[in-house]
């Protein structure tokens, strides 16, 4: 007997996700009546009730657990191997889908076999844009990375699109990993994500190796998520720092080149001292605690030798 494959495979992966999986997965099973969906739940080594409360209230989502916490890119790395699906959706859990935004991808994606992921329109609680697409990374964003205060976060010049081109179809650079359309045959041609990455960029490199392998990528606005936004970073700023500096490095030298490594290199020493000087000035003033300084320079350290 052949078995049909899913419309969609949706791949979340989960570390402490008790407070957020199950608005997710509920965005998820309202799809259910519109087309056929497979999830996938991989467990990054929760220490919290997020694997129980998915098997008491959520019997259809199938949990991978098991593996400890490998990080982002080797988790997912693990659902596509696992997903039976036409198409994969790289789906955070601090997300909710809306309505009808799964079939409008699923369409879009088998009208343009030639489109490799698609990024939907993101949104936050409130319901204002998130930015969802990005340019490449470069060495105004990295300058920008350390002195943030010199252009808004979410600038055209730090690597964002403007807001307003988000009210229409457009081809992009790389998508946020909090949720990516995938064409099932993107990753039988590519493969996944580079597990070398633990956290941050694993995402920004895969589009890249996409680009470069000739798939197009593009963002669609008929498509909405809503997304939270770093429950599971924010907790833990100087460990997220390095982690996004050793990422950062990686991507330099695998995608750029020596000679941008080196120039990222001179950038995060300007970077570092900038943000010793200021942290020195916070511990004068006792804005911040001796225990929180040494901190803050013991990761300024790993980052310098990322």
């Amino acid at each position: 007997m052949i078995v049909a494959r899913p419309d969609i495979s949706i791949i979340i992966v989960t570390y402490n996700s008790t407070a957020v999986i199950a608005p997710c997965l509920r965005s998820i099973a309202d799809h259910h009546g519109e087309l056929t969906i497979e999830t996938l739940v991989v467990d990054n080594g929760s220490n919290d009730d997020t694997c129980s409360l998915i098997r008491q209230q959520f019997h259809w989502a199938r949990i991978i657990s098991g593996q400890g916490n490998i990080g982002f890119a080797a988790a997912n790395n693990i659902g596509f191997e696992a997903a039976r699906g036409r198409h994969f959706l790289v789906l955070n859990p601090d997300t909710e889908i809306r309505p009808r935004a799964l079939q409008i991808m699923l369409d879009y994606a088998e009208a343009h076999t030639h489109v490799g992921m698609i990024a939907p329109h993101m949104v936050n609680i409130d319901g204002s844009l998130q930015h969802s697409t990005f340019r490449f990374p470069n060495y105004r964003q990295a300058v920008y990375g350390f002195f943030e205060k010199f252009v808004p976060i979410n600038s055209v010049e730090n690597g964002r699109y403007p807001s307003h081109s988000y009210s229409r179809e457009r081809a992009v650079d790389h998508i946020l990993g909090a949720a990516i359309f995938v064409q099932r045959q993107l990753w039988e041609h590519l493969g996944g994500m580079d597990e070398e990455y633990t956290l941050y960029f694993e995402e920004t490199d895969w589009c890249y190796r996409a680009r470069q392998a000739g798939w197009k990528l593009h963002y669609i606005p008929a498509a909405t998520i809503m997304h939270r936004g770093a429950h599971a970073t924010s907790s833990a700023p100087e460990r997220s720092s390095v982690l996004f500096a050793r990422s950062q490095a990686r991507y330099y030298r695998k995608n750029l080149g020596l000679w941008a490594y080196v120039m990222l290199k001179q950038i995060s020493v300007l970077g570092l001292i900038y943000w010793f000087s200021r942290s020195f000035v916070a511990l004068f003033r006792r804005r911040i605690s001796p225990e929180s300084f040494i901190r803050r320079v013991r990761s300024y350290w790993w980052i310098l030798s990322a």
